[in-house]
């Protein structure tokens, strides 16, 4: 121990440090996986708009729901209505995916079908409505130089309005029945310049900042008063989105076209969600060793990778999931972060349990957008037989 100078080295000599192996396992059965259209019942966050993804194609998309009542036997008009003064429809944006300095018009009409408690809306659901805009000319308009999330207003035609203070009584006796009476809004959002490239706006449908408000005066004990009623979007209503895409020349068509395209370029994008789905071979290899540190490293497209702007931002990571296509917490392995081009997973922890048999070995993995059905973000891959095909290195102790 007199060798031990250093106090914060001491053992070093007597206890040296283990050697150590490094295993490269290669990735195999790598192919592009396109999940059918997801259920929105009822789904966190909603879409409204249009844009065109160079890589995705272009997508329309908006959004329908239900008010709540607020109560039962409500009543609006004491005595007597004398008018109503304003309609608005707020709506809490929470982001934007695609040019939002595209100025957008803002689209609602009344839906002419109540939304069904039962039925499972897809993104290829197709809403009925009356046809009729009730936003006002003129204040219907979206577009930003910088976009913050927040609530945004629109005004509506005051017809809505008089329309919802004027239901019968009958009407108004419980939430289930208004909502057959008044079965809600379609909203969406198209270019003003037909054929631009706009964007496509995220909507938090239960914030209390997305709301349908009415104001009104009516006659209260002989004299006039200003009325204010809200109605909210509750975990009692229905709520849902569609969200078109046009076929095209795009990668995400070439790719479902012709599976030998994978061996070049992969694509992982949401809202319709696309993965990547690949086997690692070499796991016996790793048995019952001390596993010092374990990344899968995945570099992106060089060919496309310049292609991302703060229109159409790179996304802030990929989730990597094991033997499921479901969004399953036990099954996630894990967030890869971007290192430059080259996206990269620790995965040490999951693969020292495998090495110490505490977890069943994956039989496939799976890549998606975290987050995948609400955002329409993607990210372009190198395929397997690019020059840099990606893979997964372990480096372990000896024993």
């Amino acid at each position: 121990m007199s060798g031990c100078r250093n106090p914060q080295r001491i053992g070093e000599e007597v206890f040296w440090p283990p050697a150590t192996r490094r295993d490269t396992l290669r990735l195999t059965g790598i192919s592009q996986v396109f999940l059918p259209p997801p259920s929105t019942k009822k789904a966190p966050f909603v879409f409204m708009g249009e844009t065109e993804d160079t890589f995705t194609g272009r997508w329309r998309a908006g959004w329908a729901t239900n008010f709540a009542l607020g109560g039962n036997n409500v009543q609006f008009v004491t005595q007597q209505l004398i008018a109503v003064d304003s309609v608005i429809l707020e709506m809490f944006i929470a982001s934007g995916y695609g040019n939002f300095s595209v100025p957008m018009r803002v689209r609602v009409e009344r839906l002419t079908q109540p939304l069904s408690t039962i039925q499972s809306y897809t993104t290829d659901v197709a809403f009925l409505t009356d046809g009729r805009n009730l936003a006002i000319s003129g204040r219907d308009s979206l577009y930003f130089t910088t976009l913050s999330p927040g609530s945004y207003r629109i005004p509506l035609d005051t017809s809505l309005g008089r329309a919802i203070l004027t239901l019968p009584p009958s009407a108004l006796t419980g939430e289930q029945i208004f909502q057959q009476a008044f079965p809600g809004l379609f909203i969406t959002a198209e270019p003003i310049v037909a054929g631009e490239k706009a964007a496509i706006y995220t909507v938090f449908p239960r914030s209390a900042s997305t709301v349908l408000r009415l104001f009104y005066r009516e006659v209260v004990q002989g004299r006039e008063a200003p009325q204010r009623y809200d109605f909210f979007i509750t975990d009692s209503c229905v709520w849902a989105y569609s969200l078109v895409r046009q076929p095209g020349q795009t990668l995400r068509d070439e790719l479902e076209r012709d599976s030998a395209q994978w061996s070049q370029r992969l694509l992982v994008s949401g809202g319709v969600p696309v993965g990547i789905r690949f086997q690692a071979n070499g796991w016996e290899s790793l048995m019952r060793r001390p596993i010092l540190a374990a990344q899968l490293i995945w570099e992106s497209d060089s060919a496309t990778s310049q292609s991302y702007s703060p229109f159409y931002p790179r996304p802030s990571s990929l989730v990597l999931y094991a033997d499921t296509t479901d969004e399953v917490a036990g099954a996630a392995w894990g967030f890869g972060e971007f290192n430059g081009t080259a996206l990269i997973w620790d995965l040490t922890q999951p693969v020292q349990e495998i090495a110490l048999g505490r977890r069943t070995l994956p039989t496939h993995f799976y890549m998606w957008l975290s987050g995948r059905t609400y955002t329409l973000q993607r990210w372009v891959a190198a395929g397997s037989a690019s020059s840099k095909p990606p893979y997964l290195i372990v480096t372990s102790a000896e024993p």
